[in-house]
């Protein structure tokens, strides 16, 4: 009975973790802090491919961190790294101080990126409880958008008041998981159990790199949500060219996340219904829902939005939960991370042309093209899925 309470406290704390690491105020109006600071588009998302390449360079070393020296460890660097970050971002005019604004939140991005679930997955594994690792993961996704709801609601009044503001709240919000982690227990390793920093990097690849199942669970991963990611910064541009006010933007936004939290609640029983049939599917759904609100640009089909991130979180759930079923404990963080590193790279070199591609054709004729990019790329992957079996 006390390891059973011990693990629902666990993985609540897990939940308040995520739910605090999410609140951020800023998402509902961080592209008209750009704006507002004279960035273009295409200013915008370089600087989106600089904290991709920026958290790509921390990724695997912050990784076999996590693997090695705790991720406990790991998860509180992160929340710091975070919160010092958007203290200097709250401050910044310029484009190159954004951009160390966003170094210093790619740090921590990539020490929380693969740790969280690394050790929640773990967690439920010495308590016998791994097959809830779907259904406890994606509860906590849907903490994620309650959360991102909660912020993008108040970000919207604050931003009406400063931009500015919304940056210094997220830093409050990030600091509360600073002091939260410590409260976690911690994973006890034997010591035959602790690989060498750096033979834990190769291993990881090299476990990636020759099971061609994870080979492939990795490659769909980094390119669907590398490809579905930039979409979340032309949702306020959308919002920008029907001409809403700002504080319709936090409520526009809550209602994404609140809507991706009811989807998000049911993943292990979309993922146990459909099984393989779920990248197929998800694909679909996004290309054609991206087709469809470039084509009718209108304030009645706002609610699509959301189903970019239900897509997205789906999708890293599902995949997670069956790699993590594949790879050793002692290396999970590491190869999640791998997977996350091929994200951000595939999303660098992605976001500046389609930036600069929506400064030179417009908005909607750009993103009906990406629309079908999106759809060939994934479709093309799951075609030669075959041939990684």
């Amino acid at each position: 009975m006390q390891q059973k309470t011990s693990i629902i406290s666990t993985v609540q704390k897990y939940y308040l973790f995520q739910f605090f690491g999410n609140l951020a105020f800023f998402s509902p109006v961080i592209v008209l802090f750009w704006r507002a600071n004279g960035l273009s588009m295409a200013q915008i998302m370089l600087l989106q491919s600089i904290y991709a390449v920026g958290v790509s360079i921390f990724e695997l070393p912050t990784g076999a961190f996590a693997d090695y020296f705790g991720k406990k460890h790991s998860l509180c660097i992160g929340a710091l790294f975070w919160t010092m970050g958007m203290i200097w971002y709250g401050y910044s005019h310029s484009f190159w101080q954004f951009a160390l604004g966003e170094i210093t939140v790619g740090v921590g991005a990539a020490f929380i990126s693969g740790a969280d679930r690394a050790y929640l997955h773990y967690i439920l594994r010495l308590n016998n409880d791994e097959k809830s690792f779907n259904k406890v993961e994606g509860k906590a996704r849907g903490f994620i958008q309650i959360a991102q709801a909660v912020a993008s609601l108040a970000g919207g009044f604050i931003g009406s008041f400063s931009l500015a503001a919304t940056l210094f709240a997220t830093s409050i919000s990030n600091f509360i998981n600073v002091l939260l982690v410590p409260t976690f227990p911690p994973i006890r390793k034997e010591s035959s159990d602790k690989i060498h920093y750096f033979k834990l990097i190769k291993d990881s690849i090299f476990t990636v790199l020759t099971n061609r199942e994870i080979l492939w669970y990795t490659l769909f991963f980094g390119l669907f949500n590398a490809l579905v990611w930039p979409l979340q910064f032309y949702a306020q541009e959308y919002l920008r060219v029907l001409q809403l006010p700002v504080y319709f933007f936090g409520i526009t936004f809550m209602m994404f996340n609140v809507l991706a939290a009811v989807g998000l609640a049911f993943t292990h029983q979309f993922d146990t219904a459909v099984k393989e049939k779920s990248f197929f599917i998800l694909s679909i759904v996004s290309s054609c829902t991206l087709l469809t609100l470039m084509m009718f640009p209108s304030i009645y089909i706002l609610p699509l939005w959301s189903l970019f991130l239900i897509a997205a979180f789906m999708i890293q759930t599902i995949i997670s939960g069956r790699v993590l079923q594949i790879v050793p404990h002692e290396k999970a963080a590491t190869v999640l991370s791998i997977q996350n590193l091929l994200r951000r790279l595939i999303y660098a070199l992605i976001i500046p042309f389609l930036g600069m591609i929506t400064d030179s054709v417009g908005m909607r004729p750009a993103l009906m093209g990406y629309s079908f990019l999106m759809f060939g790329l994934l479709g093309f992957l799951i075609i030669i899925r075959k041939s990684f079996k």
